[in-house]
Parts: C-alpha cells; sequence; structure tokens
C-alpha cells in the first residue's frame, strides 16, 4: 500500500545515512501524510526513528517529545508486533551510537527475536547485527557463565548475517568486519582486530554510510585505548567525532543523550 512505502522510504532514508537535519524533514512529511491518511500503525512505525534522529541531534528532551515507553505502551495495548518492534529497535540503535552496552543488553533481553516481529525488512537485518555487536561487547567484560552466553548469541546472530552476505546481501559486509574486529579482541587476536576495524572504517566509507563509519571508528577507539596506543586512540576518536558531526548527531558529538 501507500502507507507501507512511506514507511519503507523513511527507514531506508534513515540506514542510507540522510543527514540527519534533512532526514527529519522527510519524515516529519511522511508522518503528516499518514495521519491524513489515517493509518496510525503505520505511523507508530515511523515514528520512533524521528525521536531516534532528534536524540541524535540533540533538540528533543524528555519533556518535549513522546518517549519510547509512551509508544511501547501503545504498542501493547493495541498487541501491535510491529510497533513494538521499531520502538525497541530505534533505542537498541540510540544505545549503541552512546556506547551505552549494560543498557543495550538490558533492552536487548527484553526485546527477544525482533526479526519475527519485522519479517522481509531491512530493519530485521540491522537488529541482527546490533544484537551480535552488544553481544560480543557484553562478553568481552562479562564473567565466565555470562561472557559464554552472549558469546554465544553474538557468533549465532554474526553467522546469520554471514548466511545473508553469501546469498548476494552486499548490506552487510561492512557490519560483518567490525563484528569480526569485535570478536577478534573477545578472543584476544589484537593483530587481526586492528587489521577489521580499519577494513570496516573503509568499506563503511566507500558505501557512503556515515553513521557506520563513524561507528567504526569509535568502537576502534576503545579498542586502541585498551590497548595503550594513544596516537591511534586520539585518531579514531577525531576521526569518529568528524563522521558524527557530518552525519548531523551534534548530541553524540557532545555526548548528551536522553534515551528513554
Amino acid at each position: 500500500s501507500a502507507g507501507w512505502c512511506l514507511v519503507t522510504r523513511c527507514h531506508h532514508l534513515f540506514y542510507a545515512a540522510r543527514a540527519l537535519e534533512g532526514l527529519q524533514k522527510e519524515i516529519n512529511t511522511c508522518i503528516d501524510i499518514l495521519s491524513q491518511l489515517n493509518l496510525e500503525s503505520h505511523r507508530l512505525c515511523v515514528f520512533p526513528y524521528l525521536l531516534t534522529v532528534k536524540r541524535l541531534r540533540g533538540v528533543c528532551t524528555k519533556d518535549s517529545c513522546m518517549g519510547f515507553e509512551d509508544m511501547l505502551k501503545i504498542a501493547s495495548a493495541t498487541n501491535n508486533l510491529a510497533n513494538r518492534g521499531h520502538a525497541i529497535f530505534a533505542q537498541l540503535e540510540l544505545l549503541v551510537v552512546f556506547n551505552e552496552w549494560e543498557s543495550a543488553s538490558e533492552l536487548l533481553a527484553e526485546a527477544g527475536n525482533l526479526r519475527l516481529s519485522i519479517p522481509g525488512h531491512f530493519v530485521g537485518v540491522r537488529f541482527t547485527a546490533l544484537e551480535a555487536l552488544i553481544s560480543f561487547k557484553m562478553a568481552q567484560t562479562s564473567a565466565l557463565l555470562a561472557r559464554i552466553m552472549w558469546k554465544r548469541r553474538g557468533v549465532k546472530a554474526f553467522k546469520l548475517l554471514q548466511s545473508w552476505a553469501k546469498k548476494g546481501n552486499v548490506n552487510v559486509v561492512h557490519s560483518l568486519y567490525l563484528l569480526s574486529a569485535e570478536l577478534a579482541v573477545l578472543k584476544g587476536d589484537g593483530k587481526k582486530a586492528e587489521e577489521r576495524f580499519k577494513t570496516a572504517v573503509t568499506v563503511a566509507a566507500t558505501s557512503g554510510l556515515r553513521q557506520d563509519k563513524a561507528l567504526a571508528h569509535n568502537l576502534a577507539h576503545e579498542f586502541y585505548t585498551s590497548q595503550g596506543d594513544k596516537y591511534w586512540a586520539d585518531y579514531s576518536h577525531e576521526q569518529s567525532q568528524e563522521a558524527y558531526s557530518d552525519w548531523g548527531a551534534n548530541a553524540k558529538v557532545d555526548q548528551k543523550i536522553v534515551i528513554r
């Protein structure tokens, strides 16, 4: 339907790294049209991304915008799994950008398998990449039993992405390099981690994915910091800040955010 075409367009613009200021205008227009068409469930599949964009730009406070918790309450009341899935997924995007791994892991555990809520949609692919990333980051800092559990979940999601890449999904290649880097960190293979971080940055940049280029630099900064390599840590931080600024994520640059 026309409504779902608008919804899908907004999602794809978000993942294609459209500059956030222009993207906010696009999504606002889409929401206005969906409201005029009285397509409330469609509108609630888009609204989480508008909130995400506003939070990234630093133009939305908790008091001035409908929050994710409000959206989840509506989704629960209407028993709409797609609305719930998009509301949770948008929060995961923010938590990953702001390196809030503990909060992200809690939400991930609460979310369950969002691929079942949004079948046949790129959000499910993106969720799988975030699931693997969050799992690997948690495994790196967890005690033995939790480490095993998180690593198992991360590897399962990682292999699923690999299977999609083998079938021709080129949109996951940069994510696979980034995840491979974090898996190498988890295994203590610093040389491989460094190589994969650099490749992840290059592939994301070549693909024009500003937010993922920024994320790769950001995670490389964490890696180099843990290795005591101040030169490359500082370089990665500067490149991350530049990429996030280019995207329009001013709140990330300032590291100020209200997730929920």
